[in-house]
């Protein structure tokens, strides 16, 4: 067992495609992150990508969801996800109601789409696409600042832990695929890079769109940046925990 770094930052997105929150502390289920994607919407609209209907509605494609915001508003419950608090860009408050989906209807017209949201006791990934959780680390942040040219946000990358890591190697955590971490007292399976899409263009505060990012990620790193993780024990994460690599 070695010791690599510490946790420095949680992140968790209550609404797939909308900015998230920052946490100290988070329980880990089967799924991943306890809420994290809990609610979405489904993307009905017909596509010559018969795999691309009823899929849920994704930034990848409609860049404007992630100038929203989302939280949750009350502790957990196990019976279903708490309320959530959703914050537009221009500053106005939504709940999980008919409000918001039809201000999200006007938002991605004329793709029509519908509200879902996940029960804790749902058996797959809840919102998320890929994988359960998806790790990035600070020194691989600095690097490709360094490869880019300017400074960046880590929530460019919607990573839900940031690991402030010992060594100065950057993208080392690529060759974690295939073994496993321990945080608290969870352990992770380390599997996959994650290969970006252009959501990463897309700036977390102010919603521009820079295609030098994605650019440059490609030409450098194949286009992965972070890696993906499933749950092998659940448990609690806490924002200063050690992390450390068994295998």
């Amino acid at each position: 067992m070695k010791s690599i770094g510490v946790i420095q930052a949680i992140y968790r997105y209550p609404v797939k495609s909308f900015q998230g929150e920052r946490l100290s502390a988070v329980d880990i289920e089967r799924y991943g992150l306890y809420g994290d994607r809990g609610y979405a919407f489904i993307d009905h609209t017909r596509s010559t990508d018969a795999s691309r209907s009823n899929k849920k509605l994704n930034a990848k494609f409609v860049p404007k969801l992630l100038a929203y915001s989302s939280k949750y508003v009350a502790d957990r419950s196990d019976n279903e996800f708490p309320p959530i608090q959703v914050t537009a860009p221009d500053g106005r408050i939504f709940q999980w109601d008919e409000e918001l989906f039809e201000e999200i209807r006007a938002v991605v017209s004329p793709r029509e789409i519908s509200p879902r949201k996940y029960s804790p006791e749902h058996d797959d990934l809840l919102g998320v696409d890929e994988a359960s959780i998806l790790i990035a680390t600070d020194v691989s942040l600095a690097e490709l600042e360094k490869i880019i040219g300017v400074e960046t946000d880590m929530r460019r990358f919607r990573p839900n832990f940031v690991i402030r890591y010992d060594e100065p190697q950057p993208f080392e955590e690529f060759d974690w695929i295939g073994k496993t971490v321990r945080i608290g007292d969870t352990k992770l399976e380390i599997y996959k890079k994650c290969h970006r899409c252009s959501m990463v263009n897309v700036d977390p505060d102010h919603n521009t769109v820079n295609p030098t990012f994605l650019k440059h990620i490609a030409k450098h790193l194949d286009a992965c940046f972070g890696v993906y993780a499933r749950v092998i024990r659940t448990g609690t994460v806490t924002a200063g925990d050690p992390v450390y690599l068994l295998d």
